[in-house]
């Protein structure tokens, strides 16, 4: 049996910038990888013949729905390989929450089927995370990185970046990728003003009320309209001390940016002790 952890991200900016004739939008993002929550995928590739997930997460779909599946699917129709594998994804990244956690899992399944067959290469397994989903290139080599196009052309950041105290508030309830885009559209693209080239700077100077200005979200306005429990969570936040609140993804997940580590675990903690029915943890940025 072989395993992976699947790291999740953040996304320190997110803009929206267009929309394409084949119906994808155009981002310029700022990916963050944490080193927790992780999911776990284990796969056993010698199991009875066909592609079989077992996932305990009630909300999590185990057909082709399943991007674990679908990213076992397109390796075994470029392989040439008829499978015979069977995955288990523990999940502990919330389904739906803007963290990337069906990427990542996509992500992990191609890189556990190339180490055991190394039939593709690189550049042919980037391929096929395109066609899974914008964000699966990244889960490849989950490094902070500056993203535009649909989020799969990256630059990697160099230098020494700071680590970042973080919160994360799950509040409970999934926003879908495509629901959120809609809605966006609806209320017209744009919202922060917030820019890739300042964002990176701050992170160079490691200045955290320097980063915390520069951070952004363009699904912020219409996310917290639809959903005043996100604006609650904010607030509750920013009174524990926050230097920022923001959304990450098409949301509904929040980070907070604190001063230090400690402040990040007290409000965590304190907040957790107020709010059970949201997932609040202090976050690992593994910098």
């Amino acid at each position: 049996m072989e395993e992976l952890f699947c790291r999740c991200k953040i996304n320190l900016l997110l803009r929206v910038t267009g929309r394409r004739a084949d119906g994808y939008h155009t981002l310029e993002t700022l990916f963050w990888p944490l080193e927790s929550p992780s999911d776990r995928l284990s796969a056993d590739l010698g199991a009875t013949p066909g592609i079989v997930i077992d996932c305990g997460a009630p909300a999590l779909p185990t057909d082709r729905r399943n991007l674990v599946c679908r990213a076992a699917e397109l390796y075994a129709a470029a392989a040439g390989i008829s499978p015979a594998w069977r995955f288990r994804l523990e999940k502990h990244v919330p389904v739906a929450a803007g963290l990337g956690g069906g990427s990542a899992d996509a992500a992990a399944a191609l890189q556990l089927l190339e180490s055991r067959y190394g039939a593709l290469g690189r550049d042919k397994l980037r391929e096929l995370a395109v066609r899974i989903g914008a964000d699966v290139p990244f889960f490849l080599d989950p490094r902070p990185a500056a993203a535009r196009g649909i989020g799969d052309e990256l630059e990697f950041l160099s230098g020494r970046l700071p680590h970042l105290p973080l919160v994360l508030v799950d509040p409970g309830f999934p926003v879908r990728t495509g629901w959120a885009f809609g809605k966006l559209d609806e209320a017209g693209q744009g919202g922060t003003s917030a820019a890739l080239p300042e964002l990176a700077a701050a992170l160079e100077s490691g200045d955290l009320e320097r980063i915390a200005r520069n951070l952004g979200n363009d699904f912020a306005g219409v996310l917290m309209r639809k959903f005043p429990l996100l604006s609650l969570i904010r607030a509750e936040l920013m009174a524990a001390g926050a230097l920022a609140v923001e959304l990450t993804g098409s949301g509904p997940a929040l980070f907070a940016l604190f001063p230090d580590d400690a402040a990040a675990r007290r409000a965590a903690a304190e907040l957790a002790g107020k709010q059970p029915r949201w997932t609040t943890i202090a976050a690992e940025d593994g910098m």
